[in-house]
């Protein structure tokens, strides 16, 4: 819209310069137009700039929001993880101190392998938003697939553990606590490292001044 103002302005500076008696005004009237034009132009520039920073501003927080929604489920499920992880370790505990075989520490150990499948099948389900950022959603879905083999390593390791203490199967108390040593000594997971990532997309997603 603006260029096609220019063009009439053009097309009627060339007509006045025509038809204007005392031309000596001419070079002014210029210069009032193309001052005009340029301060116009400043002005659609500026607000313009002004919306686009408001769109991405708007656009920004909505990311952050969507990210620390993710994050918050994400950290409930890591909290059940660690939870169970510490249960696990404590029943190994109990199996190793026991004098005698007792059934009740091997229903607490298919009790938490129920409740780690469970977990594992949350974990499972997560997904990376749509909607963040392309960079975002790289880091995230890093995370996801860390996680996913955590949880898997975990189950693996409690399920195989559950087996170990079967009392079908159990006929040494001893030989049983050599076997479950084998498996928390060979099948326990690394540790979940993923601060790297959400610190990242932590810096990605700060407030800028």
């Amino acid at each position: 819209m603006l260029y096609g103002l220019f063009i009439v302005a053009a097309v009627a500076l060339i007509a006045l310069y025509k038809f204007l008696p005392n031309k000596k005004f001419f070079p002014y009237v210029c210069v009032a137009v193309i001052l005009i034009f340029g301060a116009s132009a400043f002005i659609r520039d500026y607000y313009n700039n002004a919306e686009m920073t408001r769109a991405q501003l708007e656009e920004f927080q909505l990311q952050q929001k969507i990210f620390g929604k993710w994050y918050a489920d994400y950290q409930a499920d890591i909290n059940s993880l660690d939870r169970n992880w510490q249960r696990f370790y404590k029943i190994v505990e109990t199996l190793k101190t026991a004098e005698v075989y007792e059934y009740s520490t091997y229903e607490q150990l298919a009790e938490l392998e129920k409740e780690t499948i469970d977990e594992q099948k949350r974990i499972n389900e997560l997904v990376v938003p749509s909607e963040l950022n392309e960079e975002c959603r790289d880091l995230l879905a890093s995370v996801i697939v860390k996680t996913k083999t955590y949880a898997d390593a975990q189950v693996k390791t409690v399920s195989l553990t559950r087996q170990a203490a079967d009392p079908a199967t159990v006929t040494d108390v001893n030989r049983m606590n050599r076997r479950i040593n084998e498996i928390t000594i060979r099948e326990t997971p690394a540790g979940l490292f993923t601060a790297t990532e959400i610190s990242a997309i932590r810096d990605i997603l700060r407030d800028k001044d």
